[in-house]
């Protein structure tokens, strides 16, 4: 088969803003500043590009890493790249991240594996049989090799749970025959789908040596202490049990470019089905990436709470000595040593809200891509910053809680039915969810202004005069009743922090 479509010099990363590019030139002296595509996608390129470069330079220790800068790792990529041109064609006789032994595979009927469409480039599924269609950018299109290979990538590690992947006999001899059912990738989570977090850079090579393990780091991780750091593509397995699947599910490389399912593709179409088994999270799944709160417990994401509300949390145990707050390897790891390296650093954190039914999982109602990016000056961070980062976090929880409290009381006094539902969301919940997205664009500066305390009470004052005004928008005056209920519930903001505290 004819060796086409490498991604080493085609044109197929999206850029915010930009055109296209390829490999190399994400590891050029002009990378571009930021990836495009969806919050999944975004993941899935970041940890292919960290995947390279682990491979291509893992620093000895934090001194070799500085020594290094973005532009020595992306030289050293470059030469890594130029070595392995033949293990990057997305067509021929090695196809990157591909089974072509899928070609010769049965269903568990005896039957040669169907062709099956890869449909919406958005999401990391093969589309259902009986999906609705109710606009058009959910019509099926014939996907270009650039859309292909974003949805290869992107089903490594964030592939929906669920039956639309092909039945097939086990690939490796004696392997118990696998569930209908298969699993969802280890990264995406069950339930309602994993937070990931890591650092960002002023561009794509900066963030990527900003996540870059040293072997110093992998040596704190026992499961990652001896890792070869060989990628699949180098080392594809050729079933689902044999010594380099085996490698791959306990690497380190494995958190990276996970291989959840078997793919190859066709030309009208792709064969898809189970891949690699990983346990879940509460099974023993660790990854740089995720939030972990406790032993059995990881970070989930929800519409509904953003991810940059929590980022005192997510920075607790990287710059203070408490012992509260989330675990976060990529965070916890690189930030101390990124504090000496550059003025400023985005803290990034997102992925897919999904929801899980019978061994399913879709997306649906108020479901969506969740992403949040938030930059820092390295200068001001240390404890006494971050102290009032808390306090002001808490601030707005309070202040949050107070106006939807008082919202839902008003309806509750006017006997108004749950608040008078509306498409399953209440006023109040409309409210509150008013109150965070003018929040959100207010935030940068609140973080700013963390360095110069004085001036947050002014900052304080400014989101209040908004929560009351959302108040009365929500809760009507017009009637002698109403006004009586908007009087008696009317929310009781306060600026001083003592309040914040005694209003719990």
């Amino acid at each position: 088969m004819e060796n086409r479509f490498n991604l080493i010099d085609e044109k197929w990363i999206p850029i915010q803003g930009e055109s296209p590019v390829s490999l190399l030139d994400i590891f050029s002296q002009n990378s571009p500043e930021s990836l495009g595509g969806t919050a999944i996608q975004k993941l899935a390129m970041l940890k292919l590009f960290l995947a390279i470069a682990q491979r291509a330079k893992t620093p000895k220790d934090v001194h070799e890493w500085n020594m290094l800068r973005p532009e020595g790792l992306g030289k050293t990529c470059t030469a890594y790249l130029n070595t392995h041109h033949d293990q990057f064609y997305l067509y021929g006789e090695k196809p990157f991240l591909q089974m072509p032994i899928l070609a010769q595979a049965k269903t568990m009927k005896g039957e040669p594996l169907p062709i099956m469409p890869i449909g919406r480039n958005y999401h990391p599924d093969i589309p259902s049989d009986n999906d609705s269609v109710i606009n058009q950018i959910q019509i099926n299109r014939v996907p270009t090799d650039a859309d292909k290979i974003l949805f290869i990538l992107s089903i490594m590690n964030y592939a929906f749970a669920g039956k639309r992947t092909t039945h097939m006999l086990p690939l490796t001899e004696g392997y118990p025959t696998k569930k209908l059912s298969a699993a969802s990738g280890p990264t995406l989570g069950n339930f309602f789908g994993y937070q990931n977090n890591c650092l960002w850079g002023t561009n794509i090579l900066e963030t990527v040596w900003l996540n870059l393990f040293t072997r110093e780091d992998l040596i704190k991780f026992p499961q990652w202490a001896d890792d070869s750091l060989i990628p699949p593509w180098e080392e594809m397995p050729t079933g689902e049990d044999d010594h380099i699947a085996r490698r791959l599910k306990n690497s380190f490389m494995g958190t990276l470019i996970a291989m959840s399912r078997f793919v190859l593709l066709k030309e009208d179409g792709i064969l898809y089905t189970d891949g690699l088994q990983y346990p879940s999270f509460k099974q023993g799944w660790r990854e740089p990436f995720l939030a972990i709160k406790s032993e059995d417990k990881v970070q989930y994401l929800s519409t509904s709470k953003r991810p940059w509300r929590d980022l005192d949390s997510l920075l607790a145990l990287s710059l203070t000595t408490t012992t509260n707050g989330y675990v976060c390897p990529q965070i916890q790891v690189c930030l101390q040593r990124a504090r000496n390296a550059v003025p400023t650093i985005g803290i990034w954190s997102g992925g897919l809200k999904v929801r899980a039914n019978a061994g399913d999982q879709s997306v649906k109602q108020d479901d969506d891509f969740i992403e949040s990016l938030i930059w820092l000056e390295t200068s001001v961070l240390g404890e006494p910053w971050f102290i009032t980062l808390e306090n002001e976090l808490k601030w707005l929880e309070y202040t949050g809680k107070e106006l939807q409290k008082s919202t839902r009381n008003y309806y509750i006094d006017l006997k108004v039915n749950k608040a008078k539902k509306e498409n399953k969301f209440t006023i109040d919940d409309k409210a509150i969810a008013c109150f965070w997205e003018y929040c959100e664009t207010l935030f940068p500066e609140m973080i700013a202004l963390c360095s110069d305390s004085e001036s947050l009470p002014g900052k304080r004052e400014e989101i209040i005069q908004k929560g009351e005004e959302i108040y009365s928008r929500f809760c009507g005056r017009d009637t002698a009743r109403q006004l009586t209920a908007w009087v008696k519930h009317h929310p009781k903001f306060s600026v001083s922090v003592r309040r914040e505290n005694n209003g719990k």
